[in-house]
């Protein structure tokens, strides 16, 4: 019984079992290996070629994989492991498929959408840092762009936060319920990138805010200091390291206009200027010790700008650059009068004369070339021409004379033969021909004659006058205004004595003559503007032309003409005191001045013959007894 017991427990779990296995069969959940391998290709999920119902794959962002996935189900760990650098991934853990076999936990990692980023909003910023006044770079010119959007700042997004972004960041930070404090930190970075930020108009205040580089102070920012060991900057360089320098020179006040990356005679000057401020050895070389000390937040500020760079300087404009200008023009000689800052004609005549002397285009603006060679050291001043008479004079015209070559003899040979006075070759070269030529064209206009084109010929010649407004200049002065005076006053027969740039006595009597001559008044020798007008100007009489007539002046008379006679009168030692009345004082001092100079009658009526005598310039004075 036993045995037949167990006989027929055995035969059950057959039974069982080949039911079991032909439900199996019955609904796909077995296949036979060599089935599928043998009868099927490309079976991929999905698909309909399949012997049994497929489901369709849980959707993802992922694309699908190009690798076929393996027979063996992938053991996955019983806690997935998520990366979490992943920003913007969205994980989800689901229980084993019952149709998929293993069982394993199966892990999808989805990407969720983003939004395509705005070029022009500022990407997060980290919250362990901020931007500051001081950052730089294509962060800060983002901000100052979402910033100029929403009209808290107008003006170029330059990429450098300054003064200017930071009031316009806290302009926004107090509109938008923020902490207040001039920094783009995480909270208002999102603020400002957000839909609902409040714009400056919306406010109820309105701020527009000039982007412009921060005023320097004496204690300037410490800048971002570049690698100065073994680095050597000086005249010829050029490059980036050249640039940052003329940039940290522009703001310390050194150096004005444009940084344009070239070492000339402009920029030496600036680093030597910064080397005496610093008490360095001041040789324009910007080498280590130099770059320390100029990158460091201690540099010392200029006192004035000294050059300009990257920047032309002409007619019309004014400030500090043009000051600097003015300045270095006049250390050279080549201008007189005031550094007002104002570029006016007598700047303009100035830069073309150094221009002429020196090789460049004489156009009167001062450009990189002209303000480089401005500081170089084998320039060509004013007073260091040959024999004092090849420079320019005040009014831009240089003196030519034997051995002198190229346009301007070329100019003057032209003229000369269209006149009448020259019959040679215009071929630029002044030869014996065209200083005979001057020389009888000199004769023919009462000018002296020596056979050098200077001012006074070349003015009566070309037959020009100026509008330049000339700084007045009197006995004590000195200086290339004094000797240009000297000369034209010399071509013009007034002054016979040394053209060396010192107005002296002589030279007084000189402008005291011309005035008498020419009708101007006061005559009282200083070289007034009127004065110089009609001297620098074709219309300029010469002493030898036709002697002025005079109107006789007599007691009781009074005005301009009494106090120009009693003026020489008391210069010549006959008269105390200019009173601008003909009184019985000035009656005496004419009477002795006729008698002393022999002339009659001695009657104290200042007539035409006592006038010309006293306006001569050759008067004698009053010795006493």
């Amino acid at each position: 019984m036993k045995f037949e017991f167990k006989g027929k427990r055995v035969g059950k779990g057959l039974a069982l079992a080949g039911t079991l296995a032909l439900c199996l069969v019955l609904t796909g959940c077995y296949i036979p290996p060599d089935e599928i391998a043998a009868g099927t290709t490309n079976m991929t999920v999905g698909s309909n070629n399949l012997p049994f119902p497929t489901f369709d794959p849980i959707p993802t962002a992922t694309a699908t994989p190009t690798q076929a996935p393996t027979k063996e189900p992938v053991q996955a760990p019983s806690q997935p492991t998520i990366n979490w650098d992943d920003w913007g991934t969205t994980v989800t853990t689901n229980t084993p498929n019952p149709n998929a076999g293993g069982n394993g936990t199966i892990v999808v990692v989805t990407q969720q959408p983003t939004n395509t980023p705005n070029p022009n909003v500022p990407t997060a910023t980290p919250a362990s840092s901020s931007l500051k006044n001081g950052s730089s770079g294509t962060e800060v010119r983002k901000v100052q762009q979402r910033l100029k959007e929403l009209g808290y700042l107008s003006g170029s997004a330059d990429g450098d936060f300054g003064d200017a972004t930071e009031a316009a960041v806290r302009a926004f930070q107090q509109a938008n319920g923020l902490d207040v404090d001039g920094k783009v930190g995480k909270q208002t970075l999102a603020k400002l990138n957000s839909n609902n930020a409040v714009s400056a108009k919306n406010s109820g205040n309105t701020i527009a805010v000039v982007t412009k580089k921060p005023t320097v102070t004496n204690t300037p920012r410490p800048t971002s200091t570049p690698n100065v060991s073994n680095t050597y900057l000086d005249v010829g360089a050029s490059g980036t390291k050249v640039r940052t320098l003329q940039q940290r020179l522009i703001a310390l006040g050194y150096l004005a206009g444009t940084a344009d990356g070239e070492y000339g005679g402009a920029t030496q000057a600036a680093v030597k200027a910064f080397q005496e401020r610093v008490g360095e050895w001041a040789d324009g070389v910007a080498g280590p010790k130099t770059l320390e000390k100029l990158y460091s937040s201690s540099a010392r500020k200029a006192s004035s700008v000294v050059a300009v760079v990257g920047k032309t300087l002409e007619e019309g404009m004014n400030g500090n650059d043009v000051r600097a200008l003015q300045k270095r023009l006049k250390e050279l000689g080549y201008l007189s009068g005031s550094i007002d800052g104002d570029y006016g004609n007598a700047t303009k005549t100035a830069v073309t004369a150094f221009q002429l002397n020196n090789g460049l285009r004489a156009d009167g603006k001062a450009g990189t070339a002209t303000m480089n060679k401005l500081f170089e050291e084998d320039l060509v001043k004013e007073s260091e021409s040959k024999d004092n008479n090849t420079t320019i004079s005040s009014t831009g015209y240089v003196v030519l004379e034997e051995g002198s070559e190229g346009d301007a003899v070329r100019k003057l040979q032209k003229a000369l033969k269209e006149l009448g006075y020259y019959s040679g070759s215009v071929d630029g070269s002044y030869g014996s021909g065209t200083a005979g030529a001057v020389m009888a064209f000199q004769r023919a206009n009462d000018i002296t004659v020596d056979g050098k084109a200077g001012p006074a010929t070349q003015r009566v010649l070309y037959g020009t006058g100026t509008s330049i407004t000339y700084s007045t200049l009197r006995e004590g002065d000195s200086g290339s205004a004094v000797r240009n005076l000297q000369h034209t006053l010399y071509e013009l027969g007034y002054y016979d004595g040394k053209i060396d740039g010192d107005y002296g006595a002589t030279t007084r009597d000189a402008v005291r003559a011309f005035q008498i001559q020419n009708k101007l008044s006061p005559v009282d020798g200083v070289a007034g503007n009127k004065t110089l007008q009609k001297l620098y100007s074709s219309s300029a009489k010469a002493a030898a032309a036709t002697a002025t007539e005079f109107e006789t002046l007599r007691k009781g008379d009074a005005g301009n003409e009494v106090v120009e006679m009693q003026d020489c009168l008391m210069q010549l030692g006959y008269l105390a005191e200019i009173t601008g009345e003909y009184d019985n004082a000035t009656v005496a001092a004419v009477k002795l001045f006729q008698q002393t100079n022999g002339l009659s009658p001695v009657d104290g009526v200042a007539g035409n013959k006592t006038l010309q005598k006293l306006y001569s310039g050759n008067a004698k004075a009053y010795i006493g007894h």
